[in-house]
């Protein structure tokens, strides 16, 4: 019932919404295409995806439990109005993927790469965000309290309103980054690079301000 990179064009449009077997997934499926697939009424908890690609799917409404996307392409999906519980985006691809109105609960991105997302309305409750890569992104009044963001790479994004508080920001990249009347309060920010990036009203405590001023070429002391 899903769709397979190898079958042709005709056949792709007529299993279009069809159901796999019993609706639910195996427990690992790898190198699968996957094209304008509806997985509402699908059983995708404790699924484990390898070296997917995915195009123009719709997860929308659909909670998903312990799923794992590893090493997957996921371009134009929707995810919107739903709840990722424990799910796994570890090195993965997602390009023009939307996450409006949904939450994010302890889920784990670890090394994946984000482009042209949308995140309007997003909830975040804490998770594993080290080594992402979120260049460019619109992430304004998103809240990573107590996330791990080690390493990550949110370089030029706007982060206006976004509360970093108590997170782990421990070797990441801001640089250019939008951080106006953002949150650093009680996160950890050693080795951070905050060049060029923009601060008004943002709130931090003594360790971020040091990092600031670093960034600016001011010796304290």
């Amino acid at each position: 019932g899903f769709i397979r990179a190898t079958e042709p064009a005709s056949s792709l449009r007529r299993t279009r919404g069809a159901r796999c077997e019993h609706g639910r997934m195996s427990d690992t499926t790898r190198g699968e295409r996957f094209v304008e697939v509806d997985f509402y009424e699908r059983d995708l908890d404790g699924a484990r995806f390898v070296d997917c690609r995915f195009t123009a799917c719709d997860f929308t409404e659909k909670n998903l439990v312990d799923v794992t996307f590893e090493g997957c392409a996921l371009f134009d999906c929707r995810f919107n109005d739903t709840t990722l519980e424990r799910v796994a985006f570890t090195g993965a691809t997602l390009s023009g993927c939307s996450f409006a109105m949904t939450t994010l609960d302890g889920c784990k991105m670890t090394g994946s790469t984000f482009a042209d997302c949308g995140w309007r309305h997003t909830t975040i409750v804490g998770g594993q965000w080290a080594m992402v890569t979120m260049r460019q992104q619109t992430l304004d009044g998103l809240d990573f309290t107590g996330a791990r963001l080690s390493d990550a790479d949110l370089s030029e994004s706007s982060l206006r309103r976004t509360v970093f508080a108590d997170a782990d920001l421990s070797g990441a990249t801001l640089r250019g980054a939008d951080l106006r009347d953002a949150d650093l309060r009680g996160a950890r920010v050693d080795g951070i690079d905050l060049a060029q990036a923009r601060f008004a009203q943002t709130r931090m405590d003594v360790d971020a301000a040091l990092a600031v001023a670093a960034a600016q070429g001011i010796v304290i002391g």
